[in-house]
């Protein structure tokens, strides 16, 4: 659904972006602290929405989608397969 137009993301600074919240995301879930873990996921949450819309997801949809603690760690686990890992 959301990963399959792959060709938005490598066209502009977002993939970069992408990669490094989904990066974080993973990290600070599996190891960080509860502030690392929330703010990690307000920022991928946040990019996530906001890449949903530009896609043509309704935002309140997105927005729901996203919500879901379980959605969100796959949506990064599968961009970080697919983009790789983010170079800082």
């Amino acid at each position: 659904m959301i990963v399959s137009s792959l060709e938005y993301l490598v066209g502009n600074s977002t993939y970069h972006d992408l990669a490094l919240r989904c990066q974080e995301f993973l990290v600070y879930q599996r190891q960080g602290q509860a502030e690392q873990r929330q703010l990690a996921e307000d920022m991928l949450f946040n990019l996530l929405v906001e890449y949903m819309v530009t896609t043509g997801v309704p935002r309140p949809k997105a927005e729901q989608f996203c919500s879901d603690l379980d959605n969100l760690t796959e949506l990064a686990m599968r961009i970080s397969s697919t983009l790789g890992p983010a170079v800082a």
